[in-house]
């Protein structure tokens, strides 16, 4: 396990995929799918932030502006009825640090929370993130912005990894208190933590009204230890801290055991009727991939979703009203 200070993402990095997203997202968008940045801007009013580039200067508050002396800008933040809420839920046991600097397997996921969340600001989209595996969660609620997505980069970046068990229904019970209203929900593990079966069965009840996938990390390569002519090789479990004694045969084939038991754990997670999106090893082939993924899930549920949504909350209403009546 790597436990040195360097962060997964190094600013250069975390700025070359907010490029990249917005201009794949661009491309995209100017065709098919072209009407997503047209109408006007509208919907409820949920805040005051700091003015970033590329906001639309309509969007400026100049009586709040003008009491900061317009240093900085202020932007009215709205939460758009074209918008949905996204929660990132990331992986921060004590496997994800393991691999060789420059090449560990967090740094798929911290390049999956930046890839989705610069990519989800273009439509102003709300982003939390609920970070699990660790010592205890952390959630960092919704918000809109670049800088929110940056931050929440460095949040997970700097969360100190430790062995711990998520907990049977915790995690998901942790997601479902984040969602406000109709969500999509990115959930980016390495998937080796005990108690895998039953949070991807706990997470899969999530589903319904909203939308939710799995971003796996490959593992198998941080388990591609230097062979030993003969003997026994003492090492610690990353995720639960136990010492195990390994055989010279057994050292061989953890890469394979590793990449058989994600490929059970994805076919678990795909009969539950999760999707399953396996992260990619070239960084660029994996970021155009994944928004390409992202971006057709969103559109989806931003216009067939909200409908369904109504429908259901309609139903509620119904239900109550004859509750009270009964």
């Amino acid at each position: 396990m790597n436990d040195t200070a360097s962060p997964l993402l190094d600013p250069s990095e975390v700025e070359a995929i907010d490029l990249f997203s917005a201009a794949r997202v661009r491309t995209l968008l100017h065709g098919e799918h072209a009407s997503v940045f047209t109408g006007t801007r509208g919907g409820d009013f949920s805040g005051i932030r700091d003015f970033e580039p590329g906001d639309p200067l309509a969007s400026i508050d100049w009586a709040h502006s003008a009491t900061k002396r317009f240093s900085p800008l202020m932007v009215r933040e709205r939460v758009e009825e074209r918008s949905i809420d996204i929660v990132i839920v990331a992986d921060i046991s004590a496997s994800t640090r393991c691999g060789v600097p420059d090449a560990l397997i967090g740094k798929s996921i911290a390049r999956t929370i930046a890839t989705i969340g610069f990519s989800a600001s273009l439509f102003q989209d709300m982003v939390g993130l609920v970070l699990f595996g660790g010592t205890e969660q952390t959630v960092e609620p919704p918000r809109g912005g670049r800088n929110h997505v940056a931050r929440m980069v460095d949040l997970y970046q700097a969360a100190p990894a430790a062995p711990a068990h998520p907990g049977n229904g915790r995690l998901a019970d942790a997601v479902a208190a984040e969602l406000r209203r109709t969500s999509l929900v990115v959930v980016a593990s390495d998937f080796l933590f005990p108690g895998v079966w039953c949070t991807l069965s706990d997470l899969a009840d999530l589903k319904q009204p909203h939308d939710l996938f799995l971003v796996m990390a490959d593992s198998a390569f941080a388990y591609g230890l230097p062979g030993i002519s003969a003997g026994w090789i003492g090492c610690m479990d990353s995720e639960t801290g136990r010492y195990v004694c390994l055989s010279h045969s057994e050292i061989r084939d953890l890469p394979g055991r590793i990449r058989r038991y994600q490929d059970a754990v994805a076919d678990y997670a795909e009969r539950s009727g999760l999707e399953v999106f396996r992260a990619l090893p070239d960084a660029e082939e994996f970021q155009s991939a994944i928004i390409d993924f992202f971006l057709e899930r969103r559109l989806r549920l931003g216009a067939g979703d909200r409908g369904r949504m109504g429908e259901l909350n309609a139903q509620e209403h119904r239900a109550h009203a004859a509750d009270v009546v009964r």
